[in-house]
């Protein structure tokens, strides 16, 4: 039955991503037309290119996973009453999960309107953006702590599990810079929407090795709502998740293991995330130093079309890249 509840959550998620996506397109190019400050009837016979006009594409990936999350949930629990109670906590955790993966998405909100508002693709500011992220992150061990369920330590290759005093703040520093790096990826053409779909996919597979089959309600649904996301981010894309988007995809990367107390394995299921903005911050220190570009540009996905790759192959590259990310974290959960 628990089966069930996860087939039904993917294809929930799916449905209603779909039919907002559906709502949210014709939405966003009459912004587009607003923007340019053009009337609808204009716009039919000028060749322009289209200047790039800030999105907000990832509330369809919030309210259709919310809603698949709750009615994935409400099967799992007919199928097995136990998970309403202390059963290992397993709703304090996904309630949890869910609140701290919608934050992340509200910050990627207020992003995306400071980019409508001042029609710039910079956003808001890095340090009030930070400090909504940390608040995020520490809202997230802060429930945690209190329900009993921050991890104490890590799960180290070839050690096993570790206790670590400050680990709880290495988890806050990791979805910080989770976040940041995700939101860099953003303008590329299903790059998030693809990658984040196969680390739900591996958090799926993970949690049900680990026991924690039940839980595996919101990546599955998260999935589904990313499959039908898809349909419209895949290369040439015609909406993109924006800022929230991303800041949800990374929040959900960050947060589900986390809540199941194997927070490590957002290392390497973010691994496209991490090369993003691995390479945005080494450019960002080299040029600083040295007073010259060490890539001849940045992030990764920029990098790849300079040497002459296409969008559609820089999503294949990128999604391989997550795959790839999936085969460590399953060889690091064998560890734990």
């Amino acid at each position: 039955m628990i089966r069930f509840a996860l087939i039904a959550a993917s294809v929930l998620g799916f449905a209603l991503t779909a039919a907002l996506g559906n709502l949210m397109v014709p939405l966003l190019r009459e912004l587009q037309r607003t923007m340019r400050g053009a009337q609808p009837e204009q716009e039919t016979d000028r060749k322009e290119p289209e200047e790039p006009v800030p999105t907000i594409g990832g509330l369809c990936l919030m309210v259709g996973t919310l809603a698949a999350v709750g009615a994935g949930w409400l099967a799992a629990c007919a199928a097995q009453p136990s998970l309403l109670g202390s059963d290992r906590q397993m709703m304090s955790r996904l309630l949890i999960a869910l609140l701290g993966t919608f934050a992340f998405g509200a910050v990627g909100v207020a992003d995306d309107l400071a980019c409508i508002r001042s029609r710039s693709a910079l956003g808001m500011r890095r340090a009030p953006r930070l400090a909504l992220e940390a608040a995020a992150a520490a809202l997230v061990l802060g429930l945690l702590a209190l329900s009993g369920c921050l991890p104490a330590g890590l799960v180290l290759p070839g050690t096993g599990y570790i206790r670590f005093a400050p680990a709880p703040l290495l988890w806050g520093a990791l979805l910080v810079a989770l976040a940041e790096a995700a939101r860099v990826a953003d303008g590329a053409d299903g790059t998030v929407c693809g990658t984040a779909f196969v680390a739900m996919l591996g958090l799926m597979m993970l949690e049900t090795q680990l026991g924690w089959f039940p839980l595996a309600v919101f990546p599955a649904a998260l999935a589904g709502a990313l499959m039908a996301f898809l349909l419209w981010d895949f290369p040439p894309a015609k909406l993109h998740p924006g800022k929230c988007g991303c800041l949800f995809a990374a929040g959900a990367i960050g947060c589900i293991p986390l809540c199941i107390g194997y927070a490590e394995l957002s290392v390497p299921l973010a691994l496209p995330f991490w090369l993003e903005g691995g390479m945005v911050a080494l450019q960002i220190l080299f040029y600083r130093r040295r007073g010259r570009p060490l890539f001849a540009a940045a992030p990764l996905h920029r990098w790849l079309e300079k040497r002459g790759l296409s969008a559609v192959n820089v999503f294949y590259s990128l999604c391989a890249l997550s795959v790839c990310g999936l085969a460590l974290a399953v060889r690091l959960a064998r560890w734990a």
